[in-house]
């Protein structure tokens, strides 16, 4: 069967049980190289129905080369595409991507200058053959969903930024497709309009429950948007889970480095307790502290092997907890203090090693050094 006489093939479904419905996507050794390079080196993944899942990474880690297989821009040299339970792609077959039932959303809006906003929103809906009646009532219905109801005759050229994205954004659901595929779609937008939109696409989505399948390089903009995120590092997943299981719970000095701001102190391992799940660290900074740690880690861990312990800057304090995991603290010396409104960022020296600190007070420091201490529960073991 030819590329472009491809439907979807229907294949044995192993994934379903009658608990657990078919993936709207399922992803399975997902290989392609581009030049040289393993863009996407072995990709597993199952996204399911209504389930928001953020594909993040820096640049070159494979995340878009993964979306625009999915969309059918691109075949994979390995491995297959399921849409719906049906392959979608593998190395030999490929269906078109107007036959995957795909909405797209692109970095750079791509909406038709000539066209108003009515008629770049109808467009697909045209093509598909709709009745002119039709046709405008799911126009209304799409523009009063993102907000742009009096703005149907306008052109492009008349809106800011973050209307023509919620264009473009309607125009992808005006096809009610059972797949929306974003890739980066924020990141042309200023900063303010980029955080508000965040929040709009999440109630958006939650609303009206399509699967969604996002591209960003923003950690905020992933934590914000997804049920889980994907973190990907050199065509690998690094890590799934929801967005508080990745930043607080890193499976990797990669992941716990990528998403938020990551203070990594080293030290040795003193004791174990299995039972809760956690470590007694002697740190090279002197101090003794309790770290949380997954089981697989916990399950080989010796006494006298070296560990690293992420703390969040937000974790730390300038008093003492009533229930602290250190008894004594860790002695920082004073470095720079900027203020951003709703907090301090305070950048300290901790035996040599840097200390981020987010605070609502540049703290208390007597001849340069304040002593500190750990949120309860906040340090984890970075395998």
């Amino acid at each position: 069967m030819s590329p472009s006489s491809a439907a979807l093939r229907t294949v044995p479904d192993v994934t379903a049980t009658d608990t657990q419905p078919r993936p709207r996507l399922e992803l399975r050794n997902l290989h392609k190289r581009l030049g040289d390079t393993a863009a996407v080196n072995g990709i597993d993944l199952k996204v399911a129905p209504g389930e928001s899942v953020v594909l993040l990474g820096p640049s070159g880690c494979g995340k878009t080369t993964t979306l625009r297989m999915v969309a059918g821009f691109l075949q994979p040299d390995g491995g297959e595409i399921h849409l719906d339970g049906r392959l979608a792609s593998d190395a030999s077959f490929t269906v078109p991507p107007e036959k995957r039932r795909l909405g797209m959303v692109f970095q750079t809006y791509a909406v038709w200058p000539h066209k108003s906003v009515a008629e770049n929103v109808g467009y697909g809906l045209e093509v598909a053959g709709k009745k002119r009646a039709d046709v405008d009532a799911e126009v209304a219905a799409m523009l009063e969903l993102v907000q742009l109801g009096d703005l149907a005759r306008r052109f492009p050229a008349e809106l800011s930024g973050g209307q023509q994205q919620r264009v473009a954004l309607a125009r992808a659901l005006a096809t009610r497709p059972s797949l929306l595929l974003l890739d980066e779609p924020l990141s042309n937008l200023d900063a303010a309009l980029r955080q508000e939109m965040r929040f709009e696409l999440k109630a958006l989505q939650k609303r009206i429950g399509i699967t969604t399948l996002y591209v960003t390089h923003d950690q905020d903009e992933a934590l914000v948007l997804a049920d889980r995120v994907v973190v990907l590092n050199k065509g690998r997943i690094e890590q799934v889970g929801t967005p508080e299981e990745v930043y607080r719970t890193p499976s990797s000095r990669f992941v716990a480095g990528f998403i938020g701001t990551a203070n990594l102190l080293e030290g040795t391992l003193s004791s174990i307790d299995r039972a809760r799940g956690r470590v007694s660290v002697r740190l090279d900074a002197g101090d003794t502290a309790w770290a949380n740690a997954s089981a697989k880690w916990l399950a080989s861990a010796v006494s006298g092997q070296r560990v690293t312990l992420l703390l969040r800057p937000e974790d730390v304090r300038f008093e003492r907890p009533e229930h602290p995991d250190q008894e004594a603290g860790i002695l920082a010396s004073a470095g720079s203090a900027s203020f951003l409104g709703s907090r301090y960022e305070l950048q300290l020296d901790v035996a040599g090693t840097p200390l981020r600190v987010q605070s609502r007070t540049p703290g208390r420091f007597e001849d340069g050094r304040a002593r500190l201490w750990f949120r309860p529960d906040s340090a984890w073991v970075v395998e």
